[in-house]
């Protein structure tokens, strides 16, 4: 069917269910997926660099549909929420508590609640948004499609030199590396997110070899404080 193996992964899994649900109720005499592994072969996420994100907040653009699309990708880079529940987020999304701007709402995918401190960048361009809004259930961001969003992406792409097929998607798992790699826990970042199981943040953690490099930076400078402070041995 042309599908990719982490789809036929997805609908084996259910598949398997169901066929073990009509074994054990006597349906059919065998489980023909008894001891069948399939892996997922879930694809290396691509994320942007903090260098090619300083490119993007820097760059002047010559078409305006560009500058608008960029700023909506940053708000997501920056946050982590998804195209969908960006496209839907209303004035009755946002909250001021103690005096910090936080985005309350649900994901449109798995209806999981997410919440989030707005960073200065974010919060920024939310408030260039709203402008003179004052109706609670008007949508925050005028934005075209899914499709028409990463057309522009591509040509952003192209004109001011970040080799990657920039997509959408990808601003969301630029948050994600983003902020395990500066020290964020992964069950917060999983919250913000709206992840409904801590799995699927994991495989951001996984492919940050920055962080794990850091990490050990940190216990190796932990390891030589405690050694040094100790006294050598005596004969």
């Amino acid at each position: 069917q042309g599908l990719c193996q982490s789809t036929v992964w997805v609908y084996t899994t259910y598949l398997k269910k169901i066929v073990l649900n009509a074994h054990l109720s006597g349906e059919i005499k065998g489980n023909p997926f008894h001891k069948f592994r399939l892996s997922p072969n879930v694809k290396q996420r691509e994320f942007l660099s903090e260098k090619e994100l300083k490119i993007l907040l820097n760059y002047k653009f010559k078409q305006n549909r560009h500058s608008r699309t960029v700023e909506i990708f940053l708000f997501s880079c920056f946050t982590g929420i998804a195209f969908a529940d960006i496209k839907n987020l209303r004035l009755c999304n946002i909250h001021v508590i103690n005096q910090k701007i936080w985005i309350i709402s649900r994901r449109k995918k798995t209806g999981t609640t997410f919440q989030l401190q707005l960073l200065s960048i974010p919060a920024q361009i939310l408030k260039k948004a709203v402008g003179r809004r004052r109706d609670p259930n008007r949508k925050i961001f005028d934005i075209n499609s899914y499709e028409c969003i990463n057309r522009n992406l591509k040509a952003i792409a192209q004109e001011c030199g970040i080799n990657k097929q920039l997509t959408f998607h990808m601003a969301r798992h630029t948050f994600a590396t983003m902020a395990l790699s500066n020290g964020m826990p992964i069950e917060s970042v999983s919250k913000i997110l709206g992840h409904s199981n801590i799995t699927t943040t994991q495989i951001y953690a996984k492919i940050i070899n920055s962080k794990l490099s850091h990490d050990f930076s940190i216990l190796e400078n932990k390891l030589e404080g405690i050694l040094s402070s100790n006294n050598a041995p005596t004969e």
